[in-house]
């Protein structure tokens, strides 16, 4: 080879050389860029394999199907119970999304909060916004304005259901009740022949209509129904009479069922109606229980609407007058049959004593009961009405009163529940502020931000008002440990050690090829050398240089 083609391809070979020798540099700078790829990956692996998620309990059945989500928190389903666990702040202002946010907005509720109360006008500009976002419907919205609004739900009060009253007269309170039935058999039955034994009628208007069977309060009240009946009095062991009608009558299931019956009707659940139920029942109880005492007869009559003696021996004495009294009188009306003459009998103890009367008008009784209701709520000293022993001293109930009546909205697909639930969450956000945060329907988001302390979660505790505390003080919230995550962070470990791994053996290779092309590179570079060094050597010794 010539000096000047080795020479040539000496700067050949070294040029190549250099640009292996930078490829095999390159290519370890880039695996040592895989270990550190390698190490973030473990490393991520390792966290990945204490990491946890929040679950949502209400069950208590230790489901872990739930994950812990905004959506659960803020909006109602019978999974939260319909009642809210509004996400907070560290200042205790509740949370809100965009579209939620919008609605406080339309509102006029100043992310401050307001000084006092809201109003049931406020309310529903809240929910009308809610409806022009898309956030609950058009039907679901007009629903929840029709009921009344629950101003202390959350705020005093633990009961959060609302409750819709309506404007009406007697003949709605009548229309209301009109399902409502009794079944007087037990009255009618009587007591056991081993204790004397009582006959009782059900009359209609004056007709017999035996044992009565089931009657509606409704009927009760629009019609003229009474029971009565004629009895055998007892003589006890004290000497005194057994008067097991009387008792029995005042004690019966009717009276309970009835004052169950009314408070489902006429309970708006502020106190004052509360109490003029509580006293309407009072009065009825103490017209139609008996009083007993230490006379002679071991009886007070004094609680007796009419008491009357008769002194007959047949039973015409005591029907007629017990019949031509009970329809006139409100409370008990009690006909004693006095003994006649003892020649005519030969009983010394019962001569001449026939069954005694008692009797007592239903439809009155239950038309007291509204009365005293009504005179009650006007004020029972400046009451247009009043209830005195008999109809014509009384003045009871008419059409001219005006009854605030419990009525149902549409309650399929629990609307009552639904107008609870966001009347409390509005509650909240008017009392303790808010704030906006577009991140918080991320589930990843914002179960982070509850474990690292950034939110909170507020809950309705016993006394009627929501306490702010860590996610842990929320009995239905539990952290668990991820296992899902856990096995999504292994896949994804496996799958990016073994990408490392093949670029790892593809670098090895390729830079086990350049260090050969090196060594032969560096190989023929000596030759080369030596061949140039020896070619050298004989020009200077061909010409003696």
């Amino acid at each position: 080879m010539g000096l000047s083609a080795s020479q040539a391809r000496l700067l050949t070979i070294t040029a190549r050389k250099s640009d292996c020798e930078y490829e095999s540099m390159r290519l370890s700078h880039e695996k040592i860029a895989l270990s550190r790829d390698m190490e973030k990956i473990s490393a991520e692996y390792d966290d990945a394999l204490a990491q946890t998620k929040l679950v949502w309990d209400y069950y208590g059945n230790n489901s872990e199907t739930t994950p812990l989500n905004y959506a659960l928190l803020m909006t109602p389903s019978a999974l939260n119970n319909y009642t809210p666990s509004p996400v907070t702040d560290s200042s205790g202002r509740v949370v809100l999304d965009d579209r939620l946010a919008t609605a406080a907005r339309a509102a006029g509720i100043p992310q401050e909060g307001l000084d006092g109360l809201p109003s049931s006008d406020l309310r529903n500009k809240f929910i009308d916004s809610l409806v022009s976002t898309g956030y609950i419907s058009d039907i679901q919205g007009e629903n929840i304005k029709k009921t009344a609004y629950n101003q202390t739900a959350g705020v005093g009060s633990s009961d959060l259901v609302n409750i819709n009253t309506t404007e009406g007269t007697l003949q709605d309170v009548i229309e209301t009740v009109s399902g409502n039935y009794f079944d007087f058999s037990e009255l009618a039955n009587g007591l056991p022949s081993d204790q004397g034994g009582f006959g009782l009628q059900i009359y209609d208007n004056g007709q017999n209509i035996g044992t009565g069977g089931k009657i509606s309060l409704g009927d009760l009240l629009s019609g003229n129904y009474s029971i009565r009946g004629q009895f055998d009095q007892m003589w006890n062991l004290n000497g005194r009479y057994s008067w097991s009608v009387v008792d029995a009558v005042g004690s019966s299931s009717f009276w309970d069922v009835m004052f169950e019956d009314f408070r489902a009707v006429l309970d708006t659940g502020d106190p004052y109606t509360q109490a003029a139920l509580d006293y309407a029942e009072r009065m009825v109880r103490n017209s139609v229980e008996s009083l007993c005492s230490n006379t002679d007869d071991g009886f007070d009559n004094s609680n007796f609407a009419h008491y009357e003696v008769s002194s007959g021996k047949t039973q015409e004495h005591v029907s007629g007058p017990l019949h031509s009294n009970t329809d006139d009188y409100i409370g008990i009306v009690y006909i004693d049959n006095k003994k006649g003459d003892k020649d005519d009998a030969d009983d010394e103890d019962h001569k001449g004593n026939y069954d005694d009367g008692y009797g007592l008008n239903l439809s009155n009784m239950v038309k007291a009961y509204l009365t005293y209701f009504a005179q009650y709520m006007e004020g029972i000293d400046s009451s247009s009405y009043n209830v005195d022993k008999s109809v014509a001293d009384s003045n009871l109930i008419d059409d001219m009163f005006t009854f605030n009546i419990v009525t149902d909205v549409d309650t399929s697909g629990d609307n009552l529940l639904v107008a609870a639930f966001w009347d409390t969450l509005f509650n909240q956000i008017c009392t303790k502020g808010w704030t906006e945060n577009d991140n918080v329907n991320d589930q990843d988001y914002l179960q982070e931000s509850l474990k690292n302390g950034n939110m909170y979660i507020s809950s309705l505790a016993d006394d009627g008002y929501y306490y702010q505390g860590n996610y842990s003080t929320n009995s239905y919230i539990h952290e668990i440990t991820d296992e899902e995550g856990i096995a999504q962070a292994e896949a994804k470990y496996k799958r990016e050690k073994a990408k490392i791994n093949t670029k790892e053996n593809t670098l090895d290779l390729k830079i086990k090829n350049l260090d050969t092309e090196i060594s032969s590179l560096s190989t023929e570079y000596d030759t080369i050398k030596s061949v140039i060094s020896k070619n050298i050597e004989k020009v200077f010794k061909r010409y003696n240089a």
